[in-house]
C-alpha cells in the first residue's frame, strides 16, 4: 500500500482534490486498510509475498494465469484491448478479496 496510498496522496495535492477520508499512512495497522502483503509477513517487508504466490499457497486460483499479466496492460492499451485490462483487474480485485476474506476467516 506504499505506493498506492502515496499516489493518491500527492495526486489529490497536485489537483487540489480533498481526500474523502484521511489517509492513514500509519504502519503495523489493518483498519481502515487491511494489506494483505503487510498483514501476510506481519509487517516483515523483507519477506514479501507477490499475489500469485500467495493465492497459490491458500488455494486460490491466480489472476496472472490468463491471457494478460501487469506487464502487459500497457500494450494492450496501446492495441485498445480494454476489454482484456478490464477481466485481468477484476480477477485482480476478486483474488484479493478472496485472499482478504481467507485471512480474517470469513469463508465465502
Amino acid at each position: 500500500m506504499d505506493f498506492d496510498l502515496r499516489f493518491i496522496y500527492q495526486r489529490s495535492v497536485i489537483l487540489g482534490v480533498k481526500p474523502s477520508q484521511f489517509l492513514n499512512f500509519a504502519r503495523y495497522r489493518n483498519s481502515p486498510i487491511y494489506d494483505i502483503m503487510c498483514e501476510w509477513s506481519k509487517w516483515n517487508l523483507q519477506t514479501k509475498i507477490s499475489l500469485h504466490a500467495l493465492s497459490k499457497v491458500l488455494g486460490i486460483p491466480s489472476p496472472k494465469e490468463g491471457e494478460i499479466e501487469a506487464k502487459d496492460v500497457a500494450q494492450a492499451y496501446k492495441d485498445g484491448r480494454i476489454k482484456e485490462i478490464c477481466q485481468y483487474c477484476e480477477k485482480d480485485v476478486e483474488t484479493t478479496r478472496k485472499i482478504y476474506k481467507k485471512m480474517i476467516f470469513e469463508i465465502d
